[in-house]
């Protein structure tokens, strides 16, 4: 009775279910970087990738791509976990349009294979701003964040991409920010000036308006005592 009171699943369900799991498992293993370093390629996964970030071990892709030189490995690893710190006032840069420019320049090393710039800076934008909630960010972050399943890594560019973005977030910003807040004080000095004075400007005004009406009322006053001759003539013209 037990087995008569089951409900079959459909064959076809079954078979969904399967392609699915089978799809989603397919899709994060094909997580992959194109790593390039000079006019060479390779590709890795993003796993491959953070291992060597932890612990220095390449695959055997990126060991070729990089050649014997071990102080290129050495120095792509530190670029690729080395943390930038972050201030809080950088989230309202990035978001704004003006964060195109800090964006652009990490697209130079870290972007998308859509090779759509505008789509690229959303997913770049979309990266940075999952990245720095915690104040800091490093390029293996960037990439693990980027909502694109597969990355573009040009490790030529790596190091002078890392070097200006800490630059011009470390040293540019804040002096920005520090000079925007010397010009709103300018500014609201100027204001708080301005209101002080207004009260003189119309007092004085006043005392102009009420010359300038008193002559007008005088004016009508003589003209209403005018003589006949004195009156204006009207000029008919043909």
């Amino acid at each position: 009775m037990l087995f008569q009171r089951s409900i079959p699943v459909p064959l076809g369900m079954m078979f969904a279910t399967l392609v699915s799991f089978s799809c989603a498992d397919l899709g994060q293993a094909s997580e992959s970087i194109i790593v390039r370093y000079k006019s060479e390629e390779a590709t890795v996964t993003r796993q491959d990738l953070d291992r060597f970030a932890d612990t220095g071990e390449m695959p055997t892709d990126l060991q070729k791509l990089l050649g014997t030189d071990a102080r290129v490995p050495n120095v792509v690893q530190t670029l690729l976990k080395e943390e930038i710190k972050i201030p809080k006032f950088v989230e309202r840069f990035i978001e704004g349009s003006n964060g195109d420019f800090l964006l652009l320049k990490l697209d130079d090393a870290i972007s998308s294979a859509s090779g759509s710039t505008e789509r690229d800076l959303a997913e770049i934008r979309t990266a940075v701003l999952d990245s720095i909630a915690d104040n800091r960010v490093s390029f293996i972050e960037l990439i693990a964040k980027h909502p694109q399943t597969q990355i573009q890594l040009d490790l030529t560019r790596l190091e002078g991409t890392y070097q200006d973005v800490r630059g011009f977030v470390e040293r540019v910003l804040p002096a920005l920010e520090v000079a925007k807040g010397v010009l709103q004080d300018l500014v609201c000095d100027c204001d708080t000036a301005k209101s002080a004075a207004e009260p003189e400007v119309d007092a004085t005004s006043k005392q102009y308006q009420s010359a300038d009406a008193a002559i007008d009322r005088h004016s009508s006053e003589k003209c209403n005592h005018l003589e006949p001759t004195e009156k204006a003539v009207l000029i008919e013209t043909k």
